[in-house]
């Protein structure tokens, strides 16, 4: 390889960086807190990505979800001390939305093959809500930690509405004989194709996720933001799609050497997705208590088991409303919010609402999860860019390599 590579688990400056603070995981990089720059680009070995198939399906608040699995099943592989053990925590792995996975952890010369697999999720997802919602379903008190799949949220959105469960159900089934569909299908097809087939021409596969990039997004878009079960559906297929999209695309012009090609698509689908991605988050924070109109609001007691600091943060790196306050009005927010749950007036915010609550805070940590894996691959290309490789694969560690998560250590960039 033509840069320094090592195992995490065999850094003890990034462990201590990340376990102390001083260093953050965004998406497939590791930054520093302070100064945002890049310290480490993150790498799956192939042997990683396929165990990633094994793993099931993750409840929608638990914390062994899949990401804290990724890292918790390399005890096993790597041998971990307890220190290592506490990574998924420290890196703020911990009930990573499962729409956010879809674009693994770091990258990897076996990201076809993943991305392949959650389009199947997807679709299969689509599916298992389709029946859930035509047979209808019971109150879901005691069972949170049983609901599962990328597209899961929706029944904490619809649990109390039998007739809103029977609109989804129509608007999944009207969805299946959609254009949109299609779209992801054909996707589907090109991604299992560059897996199977990887010296095979690029030609037809890239046409097919520049296509599928180009619908999806469009789709993505003209999906007003609105708090509506069905709308945030089609809205979140579109937008993972288009997130595939892009990165397949990108993927294949990476293996292929078209560097410049993959840094102009991936600089314009990154500022529309970060605009995206605000919109949804500004409009389903809003509030009519002014003091809850905040992603800080996740932080309420109610909340303190079933969602976690790091989504918090996450979120609130979203939201227009708390992006760029200070450390006092942080704490003003927070101190706010505390009185406002303890007011007598709030016990209007019952069960239901905080389930509604939980719902909108997995989707949009996917937004959160998707936008910082996106540019986690920006960041890629520019080392590829800066390291003049001539196809991704001179970079990232391949089949012979320990299965596990590597740290790509570059230059320093920004």
């Amino acid at each position: 390889m033509l840069i320094s590579t090592n195992l995490l688990i065999n850094d003890s400056y990034i462990i201590q960086g990340l376990i102390g603070g001083s260093l953050k995981r965004f998406g497939g990089v590791i930054r520093d807190a302070n100064t945002g720059q890049i310290v480490r680009h993150l790498a799956e070995t192939p042997g990683l990505t396929q165990k990633l198939f094994q793993l099931p399906a993750s409840p929608i608040t638990g914390s062994l979800d899949l990401a804290t699995n990724i890292v918790g099943h390399g005890v096993t592989w790597n041998k971990l001390n307890k220190v290592q053990q506490q990574l998924s925590q420290v890196m703020g792995l911990t009930q990573v939305a499962a729409g956010a996975s879809v674009l693994g952890v770091g990258v990897s010369v076996a990201g076809f093959a993943y991305m392949a697999y959650k389009m199947h999720q997807l679709q299969t997802s689509m599916d298992t809500m389709q029946k859930t919602m035509e047979s209808g379903f019971g109150r879901l008190e005691g069972k949170l930690g049983q609901i599962s799949g990328q597209l899961s949220y929706l029944q904490l959105l619809v649990e109390d509405n039998r007739k809103e469960q029977a609109r989804l159900a129509d608007a999944i089934n009207s969805l299946h004989k959609a254009f949109l569909v299609k779209q992801v299908a054909d996707l589907q097809a090109a991604i299992q194709n560059r897996h199977r087939f990887p010296d095979s021409s690029f030609n037809e596969d890239l046409k097919t996720a520049t296509g599928a990039r180009n619908f999806l997004s469009n789709q993505a878009f003209s999906a007003e933001p609105e708090f509506d079960a069905r709308k945030i559906m089609i809205a979140d297929i579109a937008i993972q799609g288009w997130a595939i999209a892009t990165t397949t695309e990108a993927y294949i012009l990476l293996e292929t050497g078209h560097v410049l090609e993959a840094k102009q698509i991936l600089n314009s689908e990154l500022l529309r997705f970060k605009d995206l991605a605000s919109q949804w988050t500004e409009v389903l924070l809003k509030s009519e208590r002014p003091e809850l109109a905040t992603a800080y609001r996740f932080t309420g007691d109610r909340f303190k088991d079933l969602i976690t600091s790091e989504r918090v943060e996450r979120i609130a790196m979203l939201s227009p409303m708390d992006t760029d306050l200070t450390e006092e009005q942080k704490r003003k927010k927070l101190a706010d919010i505390e009185v406002e749950f303890e007011m007598s007036y709030t016990t209007d915010l019952g069960e239901v609402w905080t389930h509604q609550q939980i719902a909108e805070s997995e989707y949009l940590d996917t937004l959160s999860e998707l936008l910082a894996r996106i540019e986690g691959l920006e960041s890629f290309v520019r080392l590829c860019e800066t390291t003049g490789v001539k196809s991704i694969r001179e970079l990232l560690p391949d089949e012979n390599c320990e299965p596990g998560l590597y740290l790509l250590n570059p230059s320093q960039e920004n």
